[in-house]
């Protein structure tokens, strides 16, 4: 179930690629122990192992 009370801050980004304009909405959690950045590159790694 999802916390309706108090949502997480909302991210909003528009990046034009030739003639497209992107818009990138993004939520992250209050308590999150990690950013995104640290977040992909973790992933990335982790990927690469495989």
């Amino acid at each position: 179930m999802e916390n309706t009370n108090n949502p997480a801050p909302e991210m909003i980004r528009e990046y034009q690629i030739g003639n497209t304009c992107y818009v990138v909405k993004s939520r992250s959690k209050e308590q999150a122990q990690e950013d995104a950045v640290t977040k992909v590159k973790r992933l990335i790694r982790n990927d690469l192992k495989q």
